[in-house]
């Protein structure tokens, strides 16, 4: 009895040839979407930096000098504080709200032995539970974009505003020496004044003080003629002699009068020599003051104007992190709205991974957060075959080899794989060493099941555009090898 078998034209391919079985893989798909981390409790905008700071811009100073200019100017005091006017501005924020949702089972799906593909639907949810995590990451893809216009609206204003900063401080750059030598020549004006003032107080108060003792002198003459005629009136009696009465008491009158005046004309002189030395001690603090700050003025002006080019590369190159920081947001708002889309299919639990359910771990009325085991499944992208390997054999064995399996169920086909594993030397009874060689399956593996059983040939030799037959066509006699050929008459002939 003979089977006919058909010579082939093509690639002969030689090698070890080992017996094994198929091992498909499993796979835990569990609920890996971080719900919580989903979540943004705000997405507050940026501040505009042209609106919180433009004020300053436009403006120019009117003190004219350094002596009447802050430190912590605005962009009319020649970019003494260039990064305060460009980077007044606000940042988005955004945060978890601490709360891991979870969604609840509405119906199961699937069952133990159902082969599913990746995108098909494993349990349906209960409307509700999907539809307000889904509400909030929209809103907060929306709120992401808006602060990212907004930003990207700001970013021609701010452009501008640096740039001002920039051209002003290398505008003052060409007379700041100028401007702090006329800044101290008007403090010292002010003081050379003030000195004058005082040297014509100084001059009045010695007039003042030969006039005191003159005065001093009349006044103490005056103050005993008041006290003669005080004495007079009180001596003299009204009704015997009115005449001297109205004569004493207008001496008394005058002489008061007279004491007085000369009363006044002293604290005057004192106070005149009092005001004039206090406006020539503040003039001279003042100057003091005047030359420190506009030092300070000039240092600060010319490291503006000396750093003004790094300090505008500096500026536009947080504008553009400030822009792609804000993109960055919208992109990961975005990225987990798309996340959740591909987890939550409509109010359905998706499958991600191609196999054969082999464990259905939910029921309805579950809840399904964070890390739940959703099924088990076989992987159909981690289909094997490990066989037993002698020592002999494995000289052109190595990770990568390439392996050619054909299956008992499926004789007419080959498969190819490669080997992703070789197991430690081992020795039976005998001492032979042998080793375990795991190949894994590649291309279409989709009609294959657990348990199938083939052979795996690990190719040695390879020659192409030969004929060649099955090995078993081929028969041994003498050390000589033959093969039957049907004839055209049907006899048979070796």
């Amino acid at each position: 009895i003979y089977k006919e078998t058909t010579v082939k034209y093509g690639t002969l391919v030689k090698g070890v040839t080992e017996s094994g079985s198929v091992d498909i893989g499993t796979v835990d798909q569990t609920f890996d979407l971080d719900m919580s981390a989903l979540q943004r409790t705000d997405t507050s905008g940026s501040s505009s930096s042209g609106g919180s700071s433009g004020s300053t811009v436009g403006s120019s100073s009117g003190s004219g000098g350094f002596g009447g200019m802050s430190a912590s100017g605005g962009g009319a005091q020649g970019g003494l504080d260039m990064f305060g006017q460009i980077f007044n501005m606000g940042g988005s924020s955004s945060g978890s709200n601490g709360d891991d949702s979870t969604l609840t089972v509405a119906e199961v799906v699937v069952s133990v032995g159902q082969q599913v593909s990746e995108g098909d639907p494993l349990y349906l949810l209960e409307e509700d539970s999907v539809s307000d995590l889904e509400d909030e990451l929209q809103s907060n893809v929306e709120k992401a974009k808006a602060d990212l216009e907004a930003v990207e609206a700001d970013q021609t204003l701010s452009k501008q505003q640096a740039k001002y900063t920039y051209d002003s401080s290398t505008a003052y750059g060409s007379y700041i020496d100028t401007e702090y030598s006329t800044t101290l020549q008007e403090l010292q004006n002010t003081v050379d004044s003030a000195e004058s003032t005082l040297e014509q107080a100084k001059s009045s108060l010695e007039d003042y003080r030969a006039q005191l003792e003159e005065v001093t002198a009349a006044y103490e003459d005056a103050a005993q003629v008041l006290s003669n005629c005080k004495y007079s009136l009180n001596s003299t009696d009204a009704a015997d002699d009115t005449y001297g009465y109205v004569y004493y008491a207008q001496l008394t009158e005058q002489a008061q009068s007279t004491a007085d005046s000369l009363e006044q004309r002293v604290e005057q002189a004192e106070e005149n020599v009092t005001t004039a030395e206090t406006a020539y001690n503040k003039a001279k603090r003042e100057l003091e003051q005047g030359k420190l700050t506009a030092a300070e003025t000039q240092k600060l002006r010319t490291l503006a104007y000396n750093t003004a080019q790094e300090t505008y590369d500096i500026a536009l190159g947080y504008l553009a992190q400030e822009l792609s920081d804000q993109q960055e947001t919208y992109n990961e708002t975005l990225e987990k709205w798309n996340e959740f889309s591909t987890y939550i299919d409509g109010n359905a639990v998706c499958a991600r991974y191609n196999g054969v359910i082999t464990g259905v771990e939910l029921e309805a009325g579950d809840k399904i957060s964070t890390g739940t085991s959703l099924v088990t499944l076989y992987d159909m992208d981690e289909m094997t075959m490990t066989v037993t390997v002698d020592e002999d054999d494995m000289t052109d064995i190595s990770l990568g080899s390439a392996a050619n399996i054909a299956l008992t169920a499926y004789p007419e086909d080959i498969f190819t794989a490669k080997v992703t594993a070789i197991g430690d030397a081992t020795s039976d009874s005998s001492g032979n060493i042998t080793y375990d060689v795991t190949v894994t399956l590649e291309g279409d593996v989709s009609g294959l099941f657990q348990g199938m059983t083939g052979d795996v040939t690990f190719v040695t030799e390879q020659t192409e555009e030969v004929l060649y037959v099955s090995r078993r066509a081929i028969i041994t006699e003498d050390d000589k090898t033959y093969v039957k050929v049907k004839t055209a008459e049907g006899s048979i002939v070796k």
